[in-house]
């Protein structure tokens, strides 16, 4: 593989786990209704719910072109940031525990992507 192509599997793999992070955020935001039938109302819904058929495809295009045993584990970053996420829109703090576990998630990260060069 070289490295141009590695790179921008790289950028497409921080682009499928950060917009699959703003998903998981939208639909957090959909479901603060009282009446569960009025979050069919939010666009909130619908934006996640679009967000993540965008970071399924592209999944499936980083299937192409790498294993599934190491797209699943990379997948991780999705944590990363959704910790950032919760940080900067829902103000949640973030805990010598997070940062502990946000290390070990960016380390293994690490041993897998140096493991494919």
């Amino acid at each position: 593989m070289s490295i141009k192509m590695g790179l921008m599997l790289a950028l497409i793999l921080l682009v499928e786990t950060s917009v699959a992070s703003f998903a998981s955020f939208f639909l957090k935001k959909s479901s603060g209704v009282e009446n569960k039938i009025e979050i069919l109302k939010s666009p909130y819904f619908y934006l996640g719910g679009i967000l993540y058929v965008v970071s399924s495809c592209l999944s499936i295009v980083l299937m192409q072109f790498l294993p599934y045993a190491i797209i699943l584990p990379l997948g991780s970053l999705t944590y990363v940031w959704t910790m950032f996420i919760s940080k900067w829109l829902l103000h949640e703090d973030i805990t010598k525990r997070k940062l502990i576990g946000i290390t070990v998630i960016i380390c293994g990260v690490i041993l897998l992507a140096a493991g494919q060069i």
